[in-house]
């Protein structure tokens, strides 16, 4: 009963919301406990509290595993007892490893994007990126230190997006079936 005091005044204090309380209060007591402390040392609110839950559920019906164990991998909880990130730096880590978790083909093809990427081996003044979530396309960013140097640069791109390698890049993007990982 004191757990559920506990977690009901946290609640309470830091407004999430009814619905969201008793889903947290219908798991089980370990799960409940490991999500206390996540929240506490991340000082969640509804809106990340909410998402936290979400996907950590997901996540264990998914795998099979509960949350506390979830929450103790060393993805996450080395990240919310690290004194030296700041609060939003350990929140930021913390939903990017559940996002990993949640969607591991998509963090596959992330992996392979990089690695695709890093294979092109273009100049340290050209930098090609793509968005966390695949969301955006490709990001090209040249530096260039005179009209000219733009030029060859703006030309060095070009030669590189007609290359099989940057074809490879763009089917992961697009999920085309011709693309392996």
């Amino acid at each position: 009963m004191e757990l559920k005091n506990t977690i009901a005044s946290y609640a309470h204090e830091r407004g999430i919301q009814r619905e969201t309380l008793q889903r947290w209060q219908e798991l089980s007591a370990a799960d409940q406990s490991a999500l206390l402390v996540l929240a506490r040392a991340l000082r969640l609110g509804q809106n990340h509290f909410r998402d936290v839950l979400d996907w950590s559920i997901e996540i264990s019906l998914r795998d099979d595993m509960s949350i506390a164990a979830i929450l103790a991998a060393d993805t996450i909880g080395l990240v919310v007892r690290d004194s030296h990130l700041g609060r939003n730096d350990r929140l930021k880590h913390v939903k990017e490893s559940l996002r990993r978790l949640r969607f591991p083909r998509l963090t596959r093809i992330e992996g392979e994007i990089q690695k695709r990427l890093r294979a092109l081996k273009t100049d340290p003044r050209i930098s090609i990126s793509v968005a966390p979530g695949l969301e955006g396309g490709v990001k090209v960013e040249l530096s260039a230190h005179s009209s000219d140097n733009l030029e060859q640069l703006a030309l060095e791109v070009a030669a590189i997006a007609r290359e099989e390698k940057t074809r490879g890049v763009f089917d992961l993007l697009i999920g085309s079936e011709d693309a392996t990982l």
